[in-house]
């Protein structure tokens, strides 16, 4: 059979992507090259080409050099479906001769709009990506609107966003603290755990430790506040922490995962080493959200004050988050690695390049 050049583009590489993007170019029939534009070039050697274009931003828009001519030396591109990246949306709507696939989140999101909060360009988005041959989406919750504002339901796909998992700890776990682990930006709620963590102090001044997880602009005033509020006993400013073996420590030590207003990859990074997440039932999120059943997988809860109750309980119920993080461990298993998220896009591949102009 013939092989098929794919072409995929991305603004950087993220790293917790290059398993799937490993996985892809593994396929005996696929020939993947990834596009960037930012960051610096991989120096290790993966299944998948690498190459760099460059890339302009005027206002809240940017446009990529030379994009059409590389695109067209490829038999099906997979573009980012973001209408800021207004080049690659207009290549839905210029006759080609390559299959074209749309990859995102599929509604607005950001860490200012929740979930599909912001709908005034959807008119937008639709226009463009009705131009491709097919989409993936992070999730399956937008599937149900495309079709009812007629995309068709055999073209829509699903590579539920996902990241790798290296357990190597086999001992029993000793659940024993609490993790927030992410970027420390204000719009994740790292304040609200905050002040809800030492308000559950005074209720029970036995709570588990408090292990904070990553670097940021927030850093320094994090650091100052628990110097202020006397809690460096309590809570422990890790910094970032990017090796797996390491962060392997804390989770096997973790009862949970906490992130008052963000519900992202971290998600799934806790539920693949058994730890359940603990999150707001609004909070920011691209859809890995939905991954959560509360009771279950994790915890939504509604109010600062839930939150507070559920942190000063916590060391009273170690035998149900220790059974909830062995749902959420079987759940990634079972649901969420890296080759389930690879074979999205393969099948997504697999449908546009086997449909014919009669299709179209």
């Amino acid at each position: 059979m013939k092989i098929i050049k794919v072409l995929l583009i991305q603004n950087y590489i993220a790293h917790y992507n290059i398993p799937v993007y490993d996985l892809i170019g593994k396929n005996n029939l696929i020939d993947l090259t990834v596009i960037y534009f930012w960051g610096k070039p991989l120096q290790e050697t993966y299944s998948f080409k690498k190459m760099s274009l460059g890339c302009r931003k005027v206002g809240p828009i940017y446009f990529v050099d030379n994009l059409f001519n590389t695109c067209s030396q490829f038999d099906v591109v997979i573009a980012m479906g973001d209408i800021h990246f207004l080049s690659l949306m207009m290549l839905g709507r210029k006759r080609r001769n390559f299959k074209l696939i749309y990859w995102g989140i599929g509604v607005s999101a950001s860490y200012k709009n929740r979930l599909d909060q912001n709908t005034k360009w959807d008119f937008l988005r639709f226009y463009f990506m009705k131009g491709a041959d097919a989409q993936i989406f992070y999730s399956s919750y937008p599937i149900n609107k495309y079709v009812d504002h007629g995309f068709r339901r055999e073209g829509l796909f699903v590579a539920n966003n996902t990241v790798s998992i290296k357990r190597t700890i086999t001992t029993k776990k000793k659940l024993e603290s609490i993790l927030f682990i992410g970027t420390l930006y204000r719009e994740k709620g790292i304040y609200e755990l905050l002040f809800a963590y030492k308000s559950a102090i005074a209720i029970n001044i036995n709570i588990p430790n408090l292990f904070i997880i990553g670097d940021g602009q927030e850093f320094q005033n994090i650091q100052s506040w628990i110097v202020d509020n006397n809690l460096e006993e309590k809570i422990r400013l890790c910094g970032a922490i990017y090796d797996d073996s390491e962060l392997e420590i804390y989770f096997h030590s973790a009862i949970a995962t906490i992130s008052p207003d963000q519900a992202g990859l971290s998600v799934l990074k806790s539920m693949g080493y058994g730890v359940p997440f603990i999150t707001s039932c609004n909070s920011i999120t691209g859809g890995e959200i939905f991954n959560i059943v509360n009771g279950e997988t994790g915890v939504l809860y509604n109010s600062h004050s839930e939150l507070v109750i559920i942190l000063s309980e916590m060391n009273s119920h170690l035998d149900e988050y220790r059974i909830m993080g062995e749902k959420a461990a079987g759940f990634y298993n079972e649901n969420r690695q890296p080759e389930q998220m690879a074979e999205g896009f393969i099948s997504a591949i697999n449908f546009v390049n086997s449909k014919d102009k009669s299709d179209e």
